[in-house]
């Protein structure tokens, strides 16, 4: 019963981060086609505007990955799961869920770590935008802690059908 409430619960935050990751997408199209179309008409420029797609890009990468996780839409390959037995894939592919939960909170802690020393030391980004350094974090953690999360409950889903 938790386990389909996690779940649940879950794939609505992860369904909100594919939502964020499509926004920015779609804010990083409809900005670069502004931009060129202001440039060759001589109507505007954006000096800051570089600067807002790199932002753009980054956050929609880090909130679109445990989407794609989700969907399971990530390069898969699977050649050696074919010629094992039925018990030998799956506990290779628990494996895999197991190393995905390590390394998903492994980055998630050294993301929080770097973003507690930024704090600490008042770090800012000095580009045309002025911002606090730790803000690069947020998307790190956000990322990494829902995969994190994803992996587990896909660990828990394959547990339940073994």
């Amino acid at each position: 019963m938790i386990g389909a409430r996690f779940r649940a619960a879950l794939s609505g935050v992860i369904a909100f981060a594919g939502a964020i990751a499509a926004l920015c997408f779609g804010l990083l199209a409809l900005s670069v086609i502004l931009d060129v179309l202001g440039r060759n008409l001589g109507l505007l420029s954006w000096p800051w505007l570089n600067e807002v797609t790199e932002y753009l890009i980054t956050v929609g990468t880090f909130a679109g990955a445990p989407w794609v996780l989700h969907h399971s839409g990530h390069v898969n390959v699977d050649v050696l799961l074919r010629v094992v037995s039925k018990d030998t894939a799956s506990a290779m592919v628990k494996i895999c869920f197991l190393v995905g939960i390590v390394i998903s909170l492994g980055l998630t802690w050294l993301a929080v770590a770097t973003l507690l020393d930024s704090y600490k030391a008042g770090a800012l980004v000095f580009k045309t935008l002025v911002f606090p350094e730790w803000y690069l974090m947020l998307p790190v953690i956000w990322c990494f802690g829902l995969c994190g999360l994803e992996f587990l409950a896909k660990l828990l889903q394959a547990g339940e059908t073994a």
